[in-house]
């Protein structure tokens, strides 16, 4: 795959995503042709991921999705891709006073060859299938990220409505010593790639490879689930993945729209 398909089929695998948080704790979700975006005010935030816009009705448009977001929001992240059209559809974001600003790094690698793991021979790696499976990930989760589990609620309640099973496209792991959860992630297959999201280890358990062998493990799943490219995004963690064989493949141009 050409750097401009798979940063498209990354953003179809991060549309999937947010799609998992549509309708809880008041959160929004709209995907068509012309655009894709959540409002959530609050977690996981409120995000614009698609423009496709004809240029003779792009203004018209363009103001019609403010408007819109406006009645759910005070403030939302357009982010623009090199597929977004029309192709002037940052000097037309700038003009209405939009505020510019550099994003996460998307990352990439092909899967034909995944590294073997390395780790401590005790850390178990193992899927969530089951509601309580999914309370350790999401209790190591929030404990990974800095946040209270009531902070972290939505992605409990998103990740338990979309069920569990060996066949789903979406996977949640957790790496556990003995009985404790130690590090987790996301695995979702969409868009023809294996998205990888939410990847975090807990504060006293950093350093000592738990977080690569967990990645590790999962593109090793996504491989054999017969995907051959696996993405991510990441804001300060660049190196790491690069030392998993990921590549940068793309910088997110942020645009801000605030209310009056």
């Amino acid at each position: 795959m050409k750097n401009a398909e798979l940063i498209e089929a990354l953003r179809l695998n991060y549309i999937e995503y947010f799609r998992l948080f549509h309708g809880q704790h008041g959160t929004r979700t709209h995907v068509d042709r012309e655009t894709a975006w959540i409002v959530a005010n609050g977690p996981p935030g409120n995000h614009i991921l698609r423009s496709n816009l004809q240029a003779e009705e792009a203004e018209e448009k363009i103001d019609a999705l403010i408007s819109r977001i406006r009645t759910l929001t005070g403030g939302i992240r357009w982010l623009v891709f090199p597929q977004d059209r029309p192709r002037d559809l940052r000097a037309r974001l700038k003009r209405r006073g939009l505020s510019t600003g550099r994003g996460d790094f998307w990352m990439f690698r092909r899967l034909q060859q995944v590294p073997a793991e390395r780790h401590r021979s005790q850390l178990r790696i193992s899927p969530v299938r089951d509601r309580p499976g999914l309370r350790a990930w999401w209790t190591a989760s929030a404990l990974g990220f800095g946040m209270t589990q009531r902070a972290a609620q939505p992605w409990y309640d998103a990740f338990r409505r979309r069920g569990f099973g060996p066949k789903v496209r979406i996977t949640n792991y957790t790496g556990y010593l003995e009985q404790k959860g130690v590090t987790t992630a996301t695995l979702i297959l969409a868009g023809g790639i294996a998205g990888i999201y939410d990847l975090s280890t807990l504060p006293d358990q950093r350093g000592q490879g738990f977080a690569s062998a967990l990645v590790n493990h999962i593109l090793e799943q996504a491989r054999q689930r017969g995907y051959s490219y696996a993405g991510l995004q990441t804001g300060e963690a660049e190196q790491f993945y690069q030392s998993l064989g990921f590549r940068t493949g793309f910088q997110e141009e942020e645009f801000f729209w605030a209310a009056d």
